[in-house]
């Protein structure tokens, strides 16, 4: 029987051969550090290096001028734990099963801390969303520490997690490391110090409203007004100005000590926001739309030269980036993505016809007795989306519309469904054509779905 450990065995023996006959080849590959930024909730259209009028990146977007910037990254899920879970073993939501907040990632699951560890690396996660990140849920595996928060301590976070990551750097500096740092500062509730920043004269219900699940906040986004809109938006922002500060710091501190000409740095999202993008409901874990699923990702590092990617890549193709940049082996490893190194490599290259996937269980939730839910395939030109219900009970036992353990309200229609969208033509996704596209694409695009799912 293969085991977890028989297979970090086997993966460490031939990553060792490799490092010791390739060395040669690229030196600055040797031993290099990584640290993984989670910037959760973060919108890939809010950053000023994805094009964004606003001023809410200027740490990120200094940085990313010397990397590369993926303009089309996608996470596998519109929520934390799938997405996180994704992330970690480079497997589909469909593969590691942990679709909802009723599961974890089986304790059998190969983790990219896992894999490093085994590799002689240091590894650190510094965590403060601790809801998703609980220990209950497995993503602590390989983690030689897993520094998660209380829910009370959720704002801020980076104020937190970045003085211990820093802590941490000081004490295990001697030794190559891999880090996880996570941020919850961008997430609703859209509080910081930055949330009136772009919106300094807004007067009005919001000032007396806390902007959180369970309050009137979610309840009122039924009737809000134009202005209030803008308001929340600009209340986002803030909290991406505010995250983003300590970004700058995190690169002025690893100047300082002389780590960063030695340090592979990735920033991404786990997944996007709703705002009010659909109606008027912020938040997410309710679509696979692109404004929950599409991610900044951004890779600087030795060597890494300036580049804009356009091509499709997804959350799942980090860890054998990881892998393939820090020379260790995948043989044995059934890692669902594809390394993006050969984006560091000069010559320009055309984008490839892939697809990518994704998938949510709508409210992140079993509880309410139903299922409701959405997968995704999208190609550069044309997105589809499948909606299916499963209910505990005959549909008849259910409210028209239900309130979901988050205070958000959905309808319970129960109807199966499929949305269709020409990208090109569309990039919003504003209207479907599922009855009206071309056939041929919509077969070859229901193929696909149906393989994955």
């Amino acid at each position: 029987m293969i085991t977890k450990r028989s297979i970090l065995f086997i993966v460490f023996g031939v990553s060792l051969s490799i490092a010791c006959t390739l060395a040669y080849l690229r030196p600055w590959a040797k031993r290099l550090n990584v640290i993984l930024i989670c910037l959760d909730a973060l919108r890939a259209d809010h950053l000023g290096c994805y094009g964004y009028s606003r001023d809410t990146t200027p740490n990120i977007d200094k940085l990313a001028s010397g990397g590369i910037i993926f303009e089309k990254a996608f996470s596998q899920s519109s929520f934390t734990l799938p997405s996180i879970a994704s992330l970690f073993t480079s497997e589909y939501v469909a593969s590691h099963k942990v679709d909802r907040i009723e599961r974890r990632l089986a304790d059998g699951q190969l983790t990219l801390a896992e894999v490093l560890k085994t590799n002689g690396y240091n590894t650190a996660a510094f965590i403060y969303n601790a809801t998703q990140f609980d220990l209950a849920f497995g993503l602590n595996q390989g983690f030689d520490r897993y520094s998660i928060g209380e829910e009370a301590d959720r704002k801020p976070s980076f104020a937190k997690t970045l003085p211990a990551c820093l802590d941490w750097l000081k004490a295990n500096r001697n030794k190559p490391f891999f880090i996880f740092l996570h941020s919850n500062d961008i997430h609703e509730p859209y509080h910081s110090i930055y949330e009136n920043f772009f919106d300094p004269d807004y007067r009005g219900r919001l000032d007396n409203e806390y902007m959180a699940s369970g309050t009137p906040f979610h309840k009122n986004n039924l009737n809000r007004t134009p202005r209030e809109v803008k308001h929340i938006i600009a209340h986002y922002d803030g909290g991406i100005k505010y995250a983003d500060t300590f970004i700058g710091k995190l690169i002025f501190e690893l100047k300082q000590s002389g780590l960063l000409e030695n340090t592979v740095i990735i920033i991404f999202s786990d997944h996007g926001e709703i705002l009010s993008d659909r109606g008027k409901q912020f938040c997410h874990g309710f679509s696979v739309h692109d404004e929950e699923v599409h991610v900044p990702l951004i890779i600087s590092g030795p060597q890494v030269k300036a580049l804009r990617v356009p091509c499709q890549v997804e959350l799942i193709d980090v860890m054998p980036t990881i892998l393939d940049l820090l020379q260790i082996d995948r043989k044995g490893l059934k890692l669902e993505g594809r390394s993006l190194t050969p984006f560091l490599e000069p010559g320009v290259r055309n984008c490839p016809d892939n697809y990518v996937y994704a998938e949510c269980i709508k409210g992140e939730s079993q509880k309410e007795g139903f299922i409701d839910r959405e997968v995704m395939v999208r190609t550069r030109s044309w997105k589809l989306i499948g909606s299916f219900w499963k209910f505990n009970e005959p549909l008849a036992n259910y409210p028209k519309s239900v309130q979901l353990h988050n205070y958000s309200i959905i309808s319970t229609d129960g109807k199966d469904g499929f949305e269709l969208y020409h990208l090109e033509n569309d990039p919003k996704e504003t209207r479907n054509i599922y009855y009206d596209g071309p056939s041929k694409i919509k077969a070859e695009l229901l193929d696909k779905l149906v393989s994955n799912f």
